[in-house]
């Protein structure tokens, strides 16, 4: 299993991932932001922080529609491949202490941060603290056969196992925020899908039990 320290080690290490500007990193990500902007209205949101930006990809495409972003990541590698590095909006941050205060933004989200730490429910308590209204998540989903494969092979993502839908759920009502809209859908990962599926699979319906990815939005 796991643990903080290994978590650590690992977002330190190079794993080959593809640049924000890949094919298939930017199919991802403006599907899954076009399929948010069905119910929620990021014409509405001037602020925004990624909480756990990794390299980036998700930053740089939701600045496409939210104009004032920050985002931070606790991996000094990760941020050094990061699209916006040298913007003073990018900086280095535990997501357990976040450096911003109270209600600063008007979103904090987070795209597959959860699963990397022990103890989720302060992260989101965190991301509430610094938002003035929403706080979206979206996680791998177990009940997905290659999710819940990778899980068990890779002891850095055994985490994912816990993430059904329902214990998201419980974990945004226990620190205490609203769920206003909650799904599972996606069938493309970012860092594995080959360009040459990419043209069958954007075909399939976004929306499935059965999709690569849960996510939550909640309201304060």
């Amino acid at each position: 299993m796991t643990n903080t320290q290994r978590q650590q080690a690992y977002w330190e290490s190079e794993h080959g991932f593809r640049t924000f500007d890949h094919p298939v990193v930017e199919f991802f990500a403006c599907q899954r932001i076009s399929f948010i902007r069905s119910w929620l209205n990021l014409d509405e949101v001037k602020s925004a922080l990624d909480v756990g930006c990794g390299s980036g990809f998700s930053t740089y495409y939701m600045n496409r529609h939210v104009n004032d972003i920050w985002a931070f990541d606790r991996s000094r590698r990760m941020l050094a491949d990061h699209p916006l590095k040298d913007t003073r909006k990018l900086v280095m941050a535990d997501a357990l202490h976040l450096p911003f205060s109270d209600n600063t933004f008007d979103l904090a989200y987070g795209w597959e941060i959860l699963h990397h730490i022990a103890r989720p429910a302060e992260v989101l308590v965190e991301m509430a603290r610094v938002s003035q209204k929403y706080v979206l998540v979206a996680e791998p989903n177990p009940l997905n056969p290659v999710q819940f494969a990778f899980a068990l092979a890779d002891p850095e993502h055994r985490w994912v196992l816990r993430y059904r839908l329902s214990y998201m759920r419980r974990l945004f009502v226990d620190v205490g925020l609203k769920v206003m809209h909650s799904g599972s859908g996606g069938w493309i990962f970012p860092n594995k899908t080959p360009l040459w599926l990419l043209a069958v699979l954007r075909r399939i319906p976004y929306q499935s039990f059965f999709g690569i990815s849960n996510w939550v939005l909640a309201v304060k």
